[in-house]
């Protein structure tokens, strides 16, 4: 599940950009995919939430890790 959301927050990041790059960063399809990229990020943070309630996540695994304007998990 993590894996999957993690996915599509990258999959729409990069369409975000490419957008914002074609269309301008105002553009209203820039702010509809920044808005999904939280909606998703708000999953993610309760996913983990509920894990560590349930003692399956000792800690979050994830991290986000900025290189030369890009964005990598790892």
């Amino acid at each position: 599940m993590r894996d999957k959301l993690l996915e599509k927050i990258e999959l729409l990041r990069q369409q975000m950009i490419e957008i914002g790059l074609e269309r301008g960063l105002d553009h209203p399809e820039v702010l509809e995919c920044s808005q999904k990229i939280d909606q998703l990020h708000n999953e993610l943070l309760e996913l983990d939430k509920n894990e560590v309630k349930s003692n399956k996540l000792k800690r979050n695994y994830y991290s986000l890790f900025l290189y030369e304007s890009r964005a990598h998990f790892a």
